[in-house]
């Protein structure tokens, strides 16, 4: 009885020590929460000395090295390195002096404890640079890492909460430029036809915010108060330059100034330096120093309308208030990253907002954020603002419209809750406790909690983790501040023009989301009565609300029968429209309506002729881009011309960027079915989805409502793409392609695809389940309200 005693006890002792010794972690893809945990309590004092070797042709590798220095504690455990990488993409691999042989394994680079020591350590690495998050271009290349992606070009810790500082030289093309998140500290002469550019020092930032641009840029540099703003653009229309360059200086220059006011604390970084990229996956990037940009969302065509004015505005201001919220503050893990975002969006709104007075921004703030928060919250698919992670590698599926629209709406609540003072302090205290450092939603809770008699946790907890929306039972209120579906019916619109514009957007919006759920509003009905609006409506946010909802009703919601009575008459009421207004912003929504939505032979004929330069539009100026869309749609509504129209397109376009893009999309715009064929294929190779952008134009033209009957067999080729497509793409690139996929489909048939797919796929990647919910809502409401 003793021995068994004994042998238990001392079992039981052995199975307790065992537990207390941190088992090795797996070597796995990305970069899991065990890891990051592990290496942030494990490392400190990170440093990168960065040299990269750009050659002129874009097919050449890049060749780069790094020396790592940290300071490093549990040194009797192996360290991984994360990047994505080929095999033999490390060439040379030296830590703390000793030559290593590089163990490249399930995208880490690991280095074996007996290399390390305690205390300060070094790694240096000759490698050749992975393309995949250069973004290179025949001339010009930028890098976006967000959220993961830093590990696809270089060796590091790709991790938000190991922050480090970062040393970059490149070396480049004579003829080009460059921008860094540090300023540039030197040239000098390389090899021949080469300049070497060596960056300072940068401040303590994580790696998804490091970044550089290199290429032939237009160069140009304002100064306020002391404060230098250097920019860098490919534009070749001068006059669009000229009409634009100084707004958007003043933007930044005034974004920073509101922002140093609000939270006490001077700008956090050295500099502030900005580039606009043709065709840049998102509206701006955040980089520290060196602000990234799509540039149409900056340099506006003539006679801008107020939304696109405010949107610039508050795009700037966005990307601004993210140096304090989301670089100087970042959060530990991207479980978190909504609240950088709603941050930004939050303080944009505060900095731009009294720039235009004559713009309704409660209006706006309603307009700009429900409709599309509601999309998703309507969804099978709907999912909390704050979600769990378990590894990097499924960060960009967190983002959405909920982070981007649903959660401005819940911290303008929390703002009123607090009140604006106490709102403002807590801010203020978070930021400084935090500052060059990492936070999580529950830090800021309890800041902000310190600043309330009111118990904030319960409340965060119901907003925060919750999914959709409730449907109230009491009449809507007129007012932006609700957050749910509210009950009307089709009768009260009769009193329209007695309504202020924030109860008719509002009016609008819990009508369509009547008429989604089918149950008081029918597609037919409600489409007479927004045609009657937009012959009446001057607020221009009302009117583009109203004209979205007319596209998505003509181009899907209707059933055939009531799309072909109704069509003659909603061309005639936009054309007259046009005719009766001298406002030019007011004509240039109804004519983009009318590219949209026009198929009457007349209409587009006349189309073609102001295409052609034979007739002119008052009040409206055509850019390039504007008469590239031109060209693509009449291509598609008179396919006997469609080789012609693109043929004198391609011929006339000055700028090289846009050439190579309408080459890109030329094959989308055959009459040949066989020809489109063949392109969507093409797009399984990930080189042909390279530009973004221009793919989801592309599938824009592909799945245009005129070739929808053609283009479902692209359906489920392109669900079998999307896991490939999350893994190679950028953030935002899966539910692009989801969406331009599906959102001109409404038939039975289309739906079928998707449900039959999700039924075969039980197991398939829940984040992304859930992007194919959210994007089959809108197909599905119009298959039920067809038939």
């Amino acid at each position: 009885m003793r021995v068994v005693l004994w042998f238990t006890v001392s079992l039981l002792g052995f199975t307790l020590m065992a537990c207390k010794q941190e088992m090795p972690l797996p070597i796995e893809p990305g970069v899991s929460l065990a890891l990051a945990e592990q290496r942030a309590r494990r490392l400190a004092d990170i440093h990168y000395e960065l040299y990269f070797e750009i050659p002129a042709d874009q097919q050449a590798g890049i060749a780069g090295r790094a020396v790592i220095s940290f300071t490093l504690t549990e040194p009797e455990k192996d360290l991984q390195l994360d990047f994505r990488a080929e095999a033999d993409a490390v060439h040379r691999l030296v830590v703390n002096g000793e030559p290593l042989v590089p163990l490249l394994q399930e995208e880490h680079l690991v280095i074996p404890a007996a290399a390390l020591q305690p205390g300060p350590n070094t790694v240096e690495l000759d490698f050749t640079a992975g393309d995949a998050s250069l973004n290179r271009n025949p001339d010009y290349l930028y890098t976006l890492f967000v959220p993961d992606r830093a590990r696809t070009a270089l060796p590091l810790f790709d991790q938000p909460d190991l922050k480090a500082t970062w040393d970059l030289t490149l070396a480049l093309p004579e003829s080009w430029v460059a921008l860094a998140n540090a300023p540039l500290l030197a040239t000098r002469d390389g090899e021949p036809g080469q300049t070497v550019h060596q960056f300072a020092t940068s401040e303590l930032i994580s790696s998804y915010v490091f970044s550089f641009v290199a290429g032939r840029f237009e160069v140009v540099t304002r100064e306020y108060e002391g404060r230098p703003i250097t920019l860098l653009h490919r534009e070749t229309d001068d006059a669009r330059v000229a009409r634009n360059l100084e707004a958007i200086f003043d933007l930044h220059w005034a974004a920073l100034d509101w922002l140093e006011d609000y939270t006490g604390i001077a700008h956090p970084f050295t500099k502030l330096d900005l580039a606009l990229l043709p065709a840049f996956q998102y509206g701006g990037m955040e980089h520290p120093g060196a602000i990234q940009y799509r540039a149409e969302l900056l340099l506006l065509d003539e006679s801008p309308t107020d939304e696109e004015q405010l949107r610039r505005a508050s795009l700037i201001a966005h990307e601004v208030a993210h140096m304090w919220f989301g670089n100087l503050v970042t959060m530990r893990w991207f479980n978190d990253v909504w609240t950088k975002e709603v941050f930004a969006n939050f303080m944009a709104a505060k900095i731009v907002n009294p720039q235009f007075p004559q713009i309704d921004h409660e209006l706006s703030f309603l307009l700009r954020h429900y409709p599309a928060a509601y999309a998703v919250d309507r969804s099978a698919g709907s999912n909390p603002i704050r979600q769990p992670l378990a590894n990097l590698n499924e960060a960009g599926q967190l983002y959405g419209p909920i982070i981007y629209n649903k959660a401005p709406i819940m911290m303008r609540q929390l703002e009123q809750l607090l009140g604006p003072v106490a709102f403002r302090a807590g801010i203020g205290e978070y930021l400084r406790a935090h500052a060059y450092g990492n936070a999580s939603w529950p830090d800021l809770v309890a800041v902000l909690d310190s600043h309330t008699d009111t118990g904030l946790a319960a409340w965060s907890d119901e907003w925060v983790h919750s999914t959709g929306f409730p449907d109230f039972a009491l009449q809507y209120s007129a007012g932006g501040l609700g957050y749910g579906r509210t009950p009307v019916v089709l009768s009260d619109l009769d009193a329209w023009l007695e309504l202020e514009p924030v109860a008719r957007g509002r009016l609008l919006l819990n009508l369509y989301e009547e008429l989604l759920v089918g149950e008081k509003v029918l597609p037919e009905d409600y489409t007479r009565r927004l045609l009657d609006i937009i012959a009446i409506e001057t607020n221009q946010l009302v009117l583009a609300t109203a004209l979205s909802q007319l596209a998505r009703l003509q181009q899907v919601l209707l059933p055939e029968r009531a799309r072909n009575e109704l069509q003659p008459v909603l061309e005639e009421t936009l054309w007259r429209a046009v005719a009766a207004t001298d406002d030019p912003a007011r004509v240039r929504l109804l004519f983009d309506k009318l590219v949209a939505l026009a198929s009457e032979p007349g209409s587009v004929q006349r189309l073609y002729r102001i295409w052609s330069g034979e007739e002119s539009v008052a009040q409206l100026q055509l850019s390039e881009n504007d008469r590239i869309h031109l060209a693509a749609i009449l291509a598609i509504r008179l396919p006997q011309q469609a080789k012609e129209i693109v043929a004198l397109q391609h011929g006339e376009i000055i700028n090289p960027d846009n050439r190579r893009r309408l080459e890109f999309l030329a094959p989308t715009l055959s009459p040949v079915p066989a020809t489109r064929d063949a392109f969507f294929a093409s797009l399984a190779d990930p080189a042909m989805r390279a530009t973004e952008n221009w793919v989801l134009d592309a599938l824009g033209y592909l799945h245009h409502p005129l070739r929808a009957g053609h283009s479902r067999r692209y359906i489920l080729p392109s669900l079998e793409l999307l896991q490939e497509i999350q893994v190679t793409g950028d953030i935002f690139f899966p539910s692009g392609w989801l969406h331009a996929t599906l959102a001109n489909h409404g038939s039975a048939e289309a739906v079928a695809i998707v449900r039959e797919f999700l039924a075969a796929h039980p197991q398939f990647n829940a984040q992304l389940r859930m992007k194919i919910l959210q994007a089959l809502d809108m197909p599905a409401r119009a298959a039920r309200l067809r038939t």
